[in-house]
Order: C-alpha cells, then structure tokens, then sequence
C-alpha cells in the first residue's frame, strides 16, 4: 500500500543538498522538515509538479547520534558510499501529484533513486484457515513445547547467553515494564512518524502515531510477543531462547484498525521510520536484529529499489545479523527485508513439520522454526498468536546464543557464519530442504554443537560459561 503523497529521494555522490534536519531531530522538534533541498532544479520541479514540499532526511548521522538537532552533521564515507547520507524524505503540498513528481526527478541526471513511499503491516494473527477457536486457557505446556521442538532448552543449558549481545526488537515496540522483562530492555527508540486519523478508506491509525517521545510503547501487543520469545525472564512462560542478551525495543510500527471498530489491532509503518529504526539499532550497537515486519515491492513501478536494501548492506557492514519474518500470505511471494540476501528470512512450519498454511515461502527462504498457535508475553499478561512474526524470534534468539557462545572464546561471528551455522544444523523436514521449508527446522543444539567443532578445528579452548 502506497503512502499518499510522500516519496523517498536518494541523490547521487557528490550533489550538494540544504542542510536539510534529520527524520530524529524532526520527530522530537530538535529541527523543522525543510523546504528546500537543493535550491536548484529539484525544488524546481516539485514547486512545478506538487505545489512544494517539506524534506528530512531519512538517517542520523552514526557520530552524532544522540546530539540533538545535529543528526544530520558528520555522516561518514561508508554512510555516504551506501546513500544514506543522501536520502531524504518528501511530503508532496499536492498528494496527487507523487507519480508526476517521481517521474520528473528520475529524470534529473543528479537523482539517483525517486519511489513513492510505500507501508509495512504485520498483525497480531496470519490468516486463520479456519474460524478462530473459543477463547482459551494459556497454559505453560503449549508455551515450552516449541522451544522442545527446536531443542532451546538443551541449548540453554549449554550456553546461558551474553548480557552483553544486544538483540534488537524492530517491531511494534515492547512494554518495558512487563514482569518478562524486567531488566532485560535497554533504553529504546521510537521513530514513528505517520500523522493522526485515517491512513486511507479502510485504515485509521490509534494512539500514539507521532514518535514525539523516546517511548518504545506497545500499543498492539506484537513487538511484546516477539520481544518474550526472545528474551522473557521465565516467570509463566519459558525463558527467552537468547538467554541472558539484552533486548532492545525500536518502535517503528503503529497501530491501526482496519474495517470496523471492533477490529484487532495491527502494526503498521512508513519504510523511511522503519530504515530510520534500524540504523539506530545498529548505531546502538544490537549484534542481532529481528524484523517480524514487511511488504512486498512495489508492483507498480519496475525501477523502485527493494526495501530496506541500502540499510540492510550498511548493518551488514557493522557486524549485524538480519532475521525477518517471510510473511503471512500463504504463496510463493517475497516480502521485504525477509527476501533481501543479507537477511536470514524465516518461515514457519506446524507441529508435523509442514509448512504453515499461512507462511510465505520462495528461494529465498533459509529456515523455519514454530510459529502456530505461540504463547508468550503479552501487553498486560499473556497471549497467543500465530505468525512467521513469531517463528523468526527464535531463530534471532538462536543467534544471539551462538554470538554470546564465541564471545566465550574471544570470537566475533559474522552473518555469514551464523547462518552457515544454523541452516547447516537445522532438522531435517519432510521433502527436504526447499523453497517451503528452507534448510529445515531450527535446532538449537545443533547449532551450538557445530560453533564448537568448528572452534575445536580452529584449535580454540573449550567455552565455559560464566
């Protein structure tokens, strides 16, 4: 689904550009969005085509985060080669007039890239094969039994995590002050930025739409799920897969009804507050970062880059291992970040092993883990949801306990590795490996078995925890 009115613009190395303020700085009012961006042909062309427009820039800059209405100062040489130091948000005066301005830039020798902004979505539950049962009791046998089927609880015992692995919640948001996550958050981020009232006929957004604070709060409950199935404390749900990693919560999702008022919650986000939220996860230092979020690329338009693309390198770059949910729509069919390359895209399979009637599944696909029918932390107590949104915490929780293993033994791990390790080690599934399933099942254990020998050919002490 398009955003009305709003483009996302990347100029070419070397164009000089306004000292336009950062989206951060805009969000808390430490600046002001511009109406000039190059004082040239470009403010040209949307005076002409859009009646004028107000520009932010998309990235902080990584020296400066935290100093308020500098963000936008000090971007290095790798944010600068990568375009994110060149990429800017555009709220067209006119919405109507987007295509028409997006086709006029692109034909600017000194625009690199010009795509009408599009949202992410990702609900509460997939699509139900069949009408949703009576509501249930939550009981701590149906919340354990995934970790049982992708051998976590071994692998807990081997290995109790790194308070100092950072995995970062890039989602809806979590409730800091939930008993499941008592001292396990970080300080978060919110960079939501999408106006009040109606999205569109059918959408209206709810509650806090306006990152004006640096207040991570849940308001749907998804962030605080996938939050739980990383890194709960244990009290009435096992403990989180990651062990002792701290947990970041990034809000980049708001939340919103559609149809009726009755209608359940669900998140929803701009691409640029979404790119906006990783750079600072990875700025802050998360090693990990779970991305139970997407959108498929833009059909209508052959020349929009894919998703998330230039922020996925830059984390990359920085260490970061990328796990993204690869959607709900039950077809062959790639959703982004999931389907970008740098990404471990993860789908979900039912208690037979199959591939869940809902998840999303292509070449793409590298592994699968649990995701029907998850019981875990909810905003007030505790739920259940279905999802590949909760399939892919586990698998970002298996990485922050092989990161946290090699830290042990003075390793660092890169995202290369962490994936050779987990699809290398994963259950076999019925079919063998494939575009449904991936490499397999997540196996934890497995996981960590194989960090050890490979340590042990590398001539590498045993790790034991401390």
């Amino acid at each position: 689904m398009k955003r009305d009115g709003h483009l996302t613009l990347t100029l070419r190395a070397g164009v000089a550009a306004a000292p336009v303020p950062a989206h951060l700085d805009c969000l808390t009012g430490a600046g002001r969005p511009s109406a000039v961006l190059d004082r040239g042909p470009i403010d040209a062309v949307v005076r002409r085509h859009g009646d004028g427009a107000r520009f932010q820039r998309v990235f902080h800059a990584r020296r400066s985060l935290g100093r308020p209405g500098e963000h936008h100062v000090g971007f290095d040489d790798e944010e600068e080669a990568l375009g994110l130091s060149r990429s800017f948000q555009v709220q067209l005066a006119r919405p109507e007039a987007a295509p028409a301005v997006r086709e006029a830039l692109r034909a600017l020798g000194m625009v690199e890239q010009c795509q009408q902004q599009t949202l992410a979505w990702t609900s509460l539950d997939a699509p139900a094969p069949q009408p949703r049962p009576a509501r249930r009791v939550l009981r701590y046998e149906d919340a354990i039994a995934p970790q049982r089927r992708i051998r976590a609880i071994e692998a807990l015992a081997r290995e109790p995590g790194d308070a100092g692995v950072t995995v970062a919640v890039v989602d809806t948001g979590v409730v800091v002050g939930h008993p499941e996550f008592q001292r396990r958050c970080l300080a978060g981020y919110d960079t939501v930025d999408l106006g009040l009232g109606r999205l569109n006929e059918s959408t209206r957004l709810v509650g806090d739409s306006r990152g004006w604070d640096y207040n991570p709060y849940d308001e749907v409950g998804h962030g605080c799920l996938v939050a739980g199935v990383i890194g709960a404390r244990g009290f009435h749900v096992p403990p989180g897969v990651a062990g002792a990693a701290m947990l970041l919560p990034v809000r980049v999702l708001a939340a919103a009804r559609r149809g009726e008022a009755g209608a359940r919650l669900l998140g929803v986000g701009a691409l640029p507050d979404i790119d906006a939220g990783i750079k600072v996860a990875v700025d802050l230092g998360a090693l990990v970062l779970n991305l139970s979020l997407g959108s498929p690329r833009d059909a209508e338009d052959p020349h929009a880059a894919p998703p998330h693309q230039a922020v996925a390198r830059y984390a990359l770059r920085h260490g970061c291992v990328l796990v993204a949910a690869a959607g709900n729509s039950g077809q062959r069919q790639a959703f982004f970040p999931a389907a970008l390359p740098e990404v471990l895209a993860v789908g979900s399979v039912d208690a037979l092993g199959q591939r869940s009637r809902f998840s999303s599944y292509g070449p793409h696909l590298a592994i699968c883990a649990p995701g029907e029918a998850i019981v875990g932390v909810g905003r007030r107590g505790y739920q259940a949801s279905s999802g590949t949104s909760f399939a892919a915490p586990y698998v970002a929780g298996a990485a922050a306990l092989l990161m946290a293993r090699a830290r042990r033994r003075g390793q660092a791990l890169d995202a290369a590795a962490v994936r050779r390790l987990l699809c290398g080690s994963a259950q076999a599934l019925p079919g063998g490996p494939g575009e449904e399933t991936g490499a397999g099942l997540l196996d934890c254990a497995a996981a960590l078995a194989a960090l050890d020998a490979m340590h042990e050919r590398q001539g590498l002490e045993p790790a034991t925890a401390r």
